[in-house]
């Protein structure tokens, strides 16, 4: 399932444009239309409603901001303050290091590859086709996300990873230092080869939850993933799986369509529908061909979603021209 992609292409940079100084103390705001690079930004960025910025090698010293319709594309960046992405803006960000925040209010998407940043915050109901999609990058702090879609791969959260409504939540050959919630995902929940330091809990989901290489929404060769508390499974819509797991607390699961469980190592207790899986008969083992399609269709959908938008920000920025 590993989706490496081209690394961002970018030319010479482009900034435009000068805020308004205000006191003597006030920061700098730089507007940013065009392509840019080698330079540093002494204050605060902005790429105006439906413009492209495309940066290479840039310092900027306080905080982004990616206003409404707007596409920012970065390459070995440094930001030392905030990055907030408005509705329907883009950022696509390589080798970037981001002090602060990274904040979604209803972008189009967010694409992360090979970048640090501090911690994720997305409220994105507003927008239900957003994403986040991140490979090789790292969170110190906690990964939160509302709405929208989530694909953590061969990535790191040093605290808490939580997501609530949305499409679909995947985290695949990644480390969670803190716990792992998952509420109301549309189209379900795979976890595999990964490690999950706290408790794993998964509350209403539709379509499936996955836990494991194996299984109805994927299939994944990274290997069993490992639990260092509890997993806990509940109202699942269709089957709730758990298959080649380390889990070091119990296994408990409850009011899910149905539940299969195999080749795991449970520490604690295997508790609920899980511990009766062997006596149901009856148990429906796969998911509604139906709803498997759409799931599918779902994953495929975000490489097309950020290929599009990526090749439009590099058109307008080329077009734009040097900023200064």
């Amino acid at each position: 399932m590993k989706k490496r992609l081209a690394s961002v292409l970018v030319g010479g940079l482009v900034l435009a444009g000068v805020g308004v100084m205000g006191p003597a103390q006030a920061a700098l705001t730089t507007h940013c239309v065009g392509n840019a690079a080698g330079v540093t930004v002494p204050g605060d960025l902005v790429v105006p409603r439906g413009e492209a910025c495309s940066l290479d090698d840039v310092t900027i010293t306080g905080n982004v901001r990616v206003a409404a319709g707007a596409d920012l594309v970065g390459n070995g960046l440094t930001v030392n303050g905030n990055v907030a992405v408005q509705e329907d803006g883009y950022l696509d960000l390589v080798e970037t290091t981001v002090g602060g925040n990274v904040v979604n209010r209803g972008a189009y998407g967010i694409y992360l590859d090979y970048t640090d940043v501090n911690a994720y915050t997305a409220t994105a109901n507003v927008n239900p086709d957003s994403f986040l999609w991140t490979y090789e990058s790292s969170f110190s702090g906690r990964v939160l996300a509302t709405g929208g879609s989530l694909l953590l791969e061969s990535s790191h959260a040093e605290r808490f990873v939580e997501t609530n409504e949305t499409t679909y939540t995947d985290v695949l050959d990644s480390v969670v230092e803190g716990a792992l919630t998952v509420n109301d995902s549309e189209y379900g929940v795979v976890v595999c080869g990964s490690e999950i330091d706290g408790d794993g809990t998964f509350a209403g989901n539709g379509v499936g939850v996955q836990l494991g290489a194996g299984g109805a929404l994927g299939a994944c060769d990274s290997g069993p993933s490992v639990w260092g508390g509890d997993v806990t499974v509940t109202g699942t819509d269709g089957l709730a799986q758990v298959s080649n797991n380390i889990i070091r607390g119990n296994l408990s699961g409850s009011d899910n369509g149905s539940v299969a469980a195999s080749d795991n190592r449970v520490r604690g207790a295997v508790e609920g529908q899980f511990a009766e899986q062997a006596q149901q008969r009856m148990m429906r083992m796969q998911l509604d061909a139906g709803a498997q399609k759409d799931a599918d269709a779902e994953r495929d959908v975000l490489e097309r979603l950020r290929s599009e938008r990526l090749g439009e920000a590099e058109e307008l920025a080329e077009a734009a021209g040097p900023a200064f």
